[in-house]
């Protein structure tokens, strides 16, 4: 990103493990993923999908807001079952459901005349051919048809609150007692008796005559038997017209209910008992049995995000084989790698930073949770109640995997049979030995590299198996909301593999040319993605692999991975990273590598590799997002001002090569004319200190840049020049230790002063808020620091007689403050 970046919050996975935030990082980056906001390894569907909705999330009122099964699908098998005659759901679906205004008009002439033709798509329908030959079906399908207009003005959507259009309860009226007459004719056929009778109650209640909408459900629609989704749907009808007659209690319950029984209306039916919000004591009071009261724990209990042991065990109790029991187990899990991942002894330090729960529950607290899972998943392994008991044989592997755990956590997996589990027990058993093995690396144990990379083979068929599937349903989605689907699990886990475990490993063993490419292994999806062919390498992968690259490769990494791309990668890694090497040498690798040497200030190796740039080679200046017209900010690296704010950029672009050059060119002089190797001297120091993060110049060694820099810093190898402008010191020291001018040395003694203010920073974001801007009746701690500033002393003692130090009394307020001291 070339633009200022605006204050806002965003999540990167792999931040803090190499820049010091790991769960916010303040820039102009992706937007929080709800689907990927902490690093998870365990899959929130390993229970099934038919309670995926109501898996954890801290970020959004619920995991999934798609039902997790389609009403339109269950109605056409009901109805392509009742015809019979070979009739296909998918023709059900497809005249019921796929149709518009005109094609409805030409069924309904179809169906009444026998003599209209059908739209060539529906010629060969089997469900109008059948509707075509049964009266009673032809009947309530052009009913439900005539009525189907007032259900939608019903559901105007988002517009019809603040506009509403005044509702035909007159019609709405007749069409109900017609439908309940025509229920009442039927009432020996249980299909058509029900589906007439739901028409009567969904007229009733959306033309407000809720009372003879639960009449219609107690009269026509209570005895019929639960094999029929529209009980449902019509139990739906008379409890929210109960919410509204006064009874919440009961509306809640009968919502449980459909939340029970009704897959394809279960995120509604969820929705509704949350809505009514009363105490749960008086739902369980219209209970009338464990089941239901199981059911009740649940769909209360889905909704906190907090650590939660009562309601797993509540609902254990009451319904141990429910699969409400795995769906809350998994989610204890889930909370509990939120936790255990960000506060942890094992990972403080390298998950530090200001988290999403910011403390809010103690690593005690979640450490005692995860025993207490565990003492739960050593139950239900034992007691064989619930229909796979290895579930939580996995989930407590796992657990003590989080715990650091890993013996424990090895001999739990190896006593089960991975060909006896169920398909995505049998994946999450396999996730979980891939991190049991993983952790030699970060042992004195010798690493399985070999089984490792076996084992990361699978999870990639995994990973392209779903990103296959996943692209299929997709089509022409715009590529942010295809990378924020829902279902790609075994795309966030390898992502959080490569990532957040083993690019770390390399990091901390030294080797940051391997965890270059653990960042680019997980990247395999956007390096392959439709329409990346021909792009540049940096553009083709994600946002947190390219900062990565950007921010956290030497020269010395960047000279290995070079020498792998030409010559062979000679590393027992070579079989799981060698073919992503293939494209690496071009205009990104040379920006890069000359980028790498301005910041080590090796300024003739950094204008070989921009030689070897394209002519075609150009990277955008940053813009004033603030003015007018989005002016581009040109670095003027060799300036002198009192302040850094407000900014003095240049007015004419400077190139990275350009710069290289110059810097070059002050260092060769410096030999040549040792005359003035002051005046140099201090050249050097300006174009240093302005490419730091609070000078005019930072693109020249920077990609990003955030107002944030000037207070937190970064964990990059360059932060010394960067944050604390340390190789500027020792130039401008350089430069007033040969000079005998005053006015030369005062400024240089300002600028060393300017200096030494760069030393102080913010541990966290957190740090930042509260300090910097919360300081109550404290003095603000960054003005303390620079009171102390020794070079304000040696400026008032030895140059307090010079033009320069009259003129920055005056601009500078900390000098001003350090003069007129008490």
């Amino acid at each position: 990103m070339h633009r200022f970046r605006k204050l806002s919050i965003a999540f990167s996975a792999f931040a803090g493990a190499f820049f010091g935030e790991i769960a916010l990082n303040i820039a102009c980056g992706p937007e929080p993923d709800p689907y990927d906001y902490y690093v998870s390894y365990f899959h929130n569907n390993v229970a099934g999908d038919g309670y995926a909705p109501f898996s954890f999330t801290d970020l959004r009122f619920l995991y999934d807001e798609e039902e997790p099964g389609s009403e339109s699908r269950i109605n056409s098998a009901e109805w392509a079952e009742y015809l019979g005659e070979a009739v296909r759901p998918a023709d059900v679906h497809a005249a019921m459901y796929r149709t518009d205004a005109a094609t409805d008009s030409a069924i309904r002439a179809f169906l009444e005349t026998q003599a209209a033709p059908l739209p060539d798509s529906l010629s060969e329908n089997t469900y109008l051919q059948a509707l075509a030959r049964n009266k009673n079906a032809r009947a309530l399908y052009l009913f439900a048809k005539t009525a189907e207009p007032h259900a939608l003005a019903a559901h105007a959507g988002y517009d019809h609150y603040w506009n509403p259009e005044p509702r035909d309860t007159a019609s709405m009226n007749v069409l109900a007692a017609q439908a309940e007459a025509l229920a009442r004719q039927h009432r020996k056929a249980p299909f058509l008796r029900i589906r007439y009778a739901y028409q009567a109650a969904r007229m009733y209640h959306y033309a407000g005559d809720y009372a003879n909408c639960v009449r219609i459900y107690d009269r026509w629609i209570d005895e019929v038997p639960a094999t029929t989704a529209l009980k449902g749907w019509a139990l739906m009808l008379k409890a929210g017209a109960l919410r509204r007659v006064g009874e919440p209690a009961e509306a809640a319950y009968l919502f449980a209910n459909v939340f029970s029984s009704n897959p394809e209306r279960r995120v509604q039916a969820y929705k509704n008992i949350h809505y009514i919000d009363v105490p749960v004591e008086e739902i369980l009071a219209h209970a009338q049995s464990d089941n239901e009261r199981a059911t009740i724990h649940a769909a209360l209990g889905f909704r906190n995000a907090d650590l939660d042991t009562a309601t797993l065990k509540t609902v254990y109790r009451l319904a141990p084989g429910s699969p409400l029991v795995a769906t809350l187990l998994v989610r204890e899990v889930n909370k509990l790698e939120s936790r255990l991942t960000e506060q942890s002894p094992y990972y403080q330090g390298r998950w530090g930073g200001w988290g999403f729960y910011d403390g809010s529950t103690p690593a005690s607290a979640a450490q005692a949770h995860a025993r207490a899972i565990i003492g739960f998943c050593r139950q239900l392994s034992a007691d064989a109640a619930y229909p796979e008991p290895a579930l939580g044989t996995v989930a407590e592997a796992y657990l003590h995997w989080l715990l650091h755990e890993d013996t424990e956590a090895a001999a739990l997996l190896g006593g089960l049979a991975p060909g006896t589990l169920s398909p995505r027990l049998a994946d999450q058993y396999r996730t979980v030995d891939l991190l049991v093995r993983a952790r030699a690396l970060e042992t004195s144990q010798p690493a399985d590299v070999a089984r490792l990379t076996e084992t990361l083979n699978w999870l990639d068929t995994k990973r392209s198996e779903e990103l296959r599937e996943a692209m299929e349903r997709a089509g022409d989605e715009p590529g942010y909301a295809f990378w924020a689907q829902k279902d790609l699990r075994f795309t966030r886990t390898a992502t959080n593999f490569y990532q957040s475990l083993l690019a770390p490993h390399f990091m901390a063993s030294g080797d940051t040319a391997l965890a270059a490419m653990a960042m680019l292994k997980a990247d395999i999806p956007s390096l392959g993605h439709a329409g990346s062919a021909g792009k540049s390498l940096l553009s083709r992968i994600s946002w947190s692999a390219a900062t990565f690259w950007q921010e956290q490769l030497p020269p010395t990494a960047l000279e290995q991975l070079g020498r792998w791309a030409t010559e062979g990668m000679d590393s027992p890694w070579a079989p799981l990273f060698g073919s992503l090497l293939g494209d690496l040498i071009g205009d990104d690798y040379w920006d890069l590598l000359g980028t790498a040497y301005l910041r080590t200030h090796a300024y003739g190796a950094a204008s070989r590799a921009f030689a070897k740039l394209s002519p075609q080679f150009q990277r955008e200046s940053p813009v004033d997002w603030y003015g007018g017209e989005e002016q581009p900010l040109y670095p003027d690296p060799f300036i002198t001002a009192i302040n850094d704010y407000p900014k003095r950029f240049g007015g004419t672009p400077l190139t990275k090569a350009g710069f290289a050059k110059a810097m070059a060119d002050l260092q060769r002089r410096i030999a040549e004319d040792p005359g003035n190797a002051a005046s140099y001297y201090f050249q050097l120091a300006n174009g240093v200190y302005q490419t730091g993060a609070f000078g005019n110049a930072w693109q020249l060694i920077s990609y990003h840049w955030t107002s944030t820099h000037n207070y937190i810093r970064g964990n990059y190898y360059y932060a010394g020049d960067y944050h604390d402008a340390r190789q500027a010191a020792a130039w401008y020291e350089k430069a007033r230790e040969l000079s005998k001018d005053p006015e030369f040395r005062a400024k240089c003694t300002f600028m060393l002063a300017k200096c030494e203010q760069k030393r102080y920073s913010y541990p966290s974001l957190k740090a930042y808020y509260d300090g910097g801007f919360s300081y109550g009746n404290r003095p603000d701690p960054f003005w303390l620091f620079s009171q102390r500033n020794r070079y304000f002393g040696e400026l008032e003692t030895h140059y307090g007689n010079t033009a320069f130090f009259q003129a920055a009394v005056r601009e500078c307020t900390y000098l001003a403050d350090f003069i007129n001291r008490p």
